[in-house]
């Protein structure tokens, strides 16, 4: 994994490289840096929220986010903050602390194609695509590809019910639901729940 820390806390930069246990990571303290040294496209950009207040409003994070698969990190999250970063095209928002674990998973997850976002955020990101996936025409669309009980749980979290939600409210183990999503997942081609309501509001 290619990994770049964009901080200009050398700690931090320091407790980064100690999770990964990589001494190859390209450390740079601004988005111009970044964008003036030749970096894989594959790479993944661990950026501190904290090197600029204004650092959303930039232009050149636009194009940071278009080229590399950005992690963004800050050490005071908010879910209005993670959606902002959601929408300029990170690939994931998490505490810039994060457990040594968490931010394995949290890598792994946008490496293989996902997008990582707290709990919280996630369910209120799966209410609003809910929202836009509502339309009548659209439901018969995807409810056509899927089984009664795939319907069910898939009308659960367009409301941003989570699987232990979804279980108790649908009367059956967290298990069964996690094996429906799966099943969802793979007809519609997604790895996540927000990618595949993504689609639905395609399809």
């Amino acid at each position: 994994m290619n990994l770049v820390f964009m901080t200009a806390s050398r700690a931090l930069a320091d407790y980064w490289a100690g999770v990964f246990e990589s001494r190859d990571a390209i450390h740079v303290d601004s988005l111009a840096s970044l964008l003036e040294r030749p970096i894989a496209a594959e790479s993944l950009v661990l950026l501190d929220l904290a090197t600029d207040a204004e650092l959303a409003q930039q232009i050149e994070t636009h194009q940071v986010c278009e080229q590399y698969r950005v992690l963004a990190l800050s050490s005071s999250p908010s879910n209005s903050e993670g959606m902002i970063w959601l929408q300029l095209g990170a690939a994931g928002y998490a505490h810039a602390l994060s457990t040594s674990d968490v931010l394995k998973q949290v890598a792994g997850t946008i490496q293989s194609g996902g997008i990582w976002v707290g709990r919280s955020i996630m369910q209120q990101m799966c209410a609003r695509f809910g929202q836009l996936s509502s339309a009548p025409s659209q439901t018969r669309a995807w409810a056509e590809r899927l089984s009664p009980r795939e319907t069910e749980v898939v009308e659960a979290l367009k409301r941003g019910l989570s699987n232990k939600e979804i279980a108790r409210q649908l009367d059956i183990s967290e298990r069964t639901v996690k094996a429906r999503l799966t099943s969802v997942f793979q007809k519609f081609g997604v790895e996540d729940r927000l990618q595949l309501l993504l689609k639905l509001t395609t399809v």
